[in-house]
């Protein structure tokens, strides 16, 4: 082989070796999400668990981290002035495109990681939520802002609509994150994407996603699947148990009052 030919045998390779360094390079650094337990088991006695969301291959210093469920519709009742004297349930508002559950966690507030206009684009924080949803009410005059600030604050209280900042751990040497969060449990079962965004001077950098379960097992199975299949058989059990409960109760306040 003439010295010419190893030249360009050396040129063409050049360029393969710092491609495929460049293919490992960015794999080795790809963001990840592991959510642990990414399924959750409702029984009998569940009263909410403890969530861990961990990843590595960050290459930047900020995070946001969205749990939510599929954007559907949330039906609400109103109370107003009946004839202006009496208060009382006046009818129904019905709010589209919303999130039954969507809880966001973020290294600082997501307004100072990202513009407005960045998070509406991405679908990230409650504003984006906000923007998108709509409101169908027979209500006459219907105050938008008012109504959506009212749901928002109904959903807070209810734990499943959450805003949180700084409670991300970050482990910029080993390029990792780890955030560990008190799973709502009054979130309904389903199934919930967990969406983890890399923030880097006011830009989405790289982005992972997973997924957590939330279903019931034992006795709750089945007795959400008897309450749908066969709520003869459901009403007459309720009916039953209320019965027994109603007797214990009276037997133990009996035997306290005769004393």
């Amino acid at each position: 082989m003439t010295k010419l030919k190893r030249i360009k045998k050396y040129l063409f390779a050049v360029p393969v070796v710092l491609a495929v360094a460049m293919f490992l390079s960015s794999q080795a650094l790809a963001l990840t999400c592991k959510v642990t337990p990414s399924t959750i088991p409702i029984s009998l006695g569940y009263h909410g668990t403890k969530v861990q969301i961990t990843g590595e291959g960050l290459d930047a210093p900020d995070l946001i981290v969205q749990i939510h469920s599929p954007p559907g519709e949330e039906h609400l009742k109103y109370k107003g002035k009946a004839g202006g004297i009496f208060w009382m349930k006046l009818g129904t508002m019905t709010f589209k495109n919303v999130p039954g559950v969507y809880l966001v966690y973020s290294t600082r507030p997501s307004h100072e990681l990202l513009s407005p206009e960045k998070c509406a684009e991405l679908s990230i924080g409650f504003d984006a939520l906000r923007n998108k949803a709509e409101i169908e009410s027979n209500l006459k005059d219907l105050d938008r802002d008012k109504w959506l600030t009212e749901f928002m604050k109904f959903k807070k209280v209810e734990h499943l609509y959450l805003e949180q900042s700084g409670n991300i751990k970050v482990d910029s040497a080993n390029h990792s994150y780890e955030l560990d969060i008190d799973w709502p449990f009054e979130a309904p079962p389903g199934e919930y994407d967990v969406e983890v965004f890399a923030v880097r001077d006011g830009n989405v950098v790289d982005k992972a996603d997973a997924k957590i379960k939330d279903h019931r097992v034992g006795i709750e199975e089945i007795l959400s699947h008897m309450a749908f299949e066969k709520p003869a058989l459901y009403g007459i059990i309720a009916l039953v148990v209320a019965i027994i409960a109603g007797f214990g109760v009276g037997m133990i306040f009996k035997g306290g009052g005769a004393h």
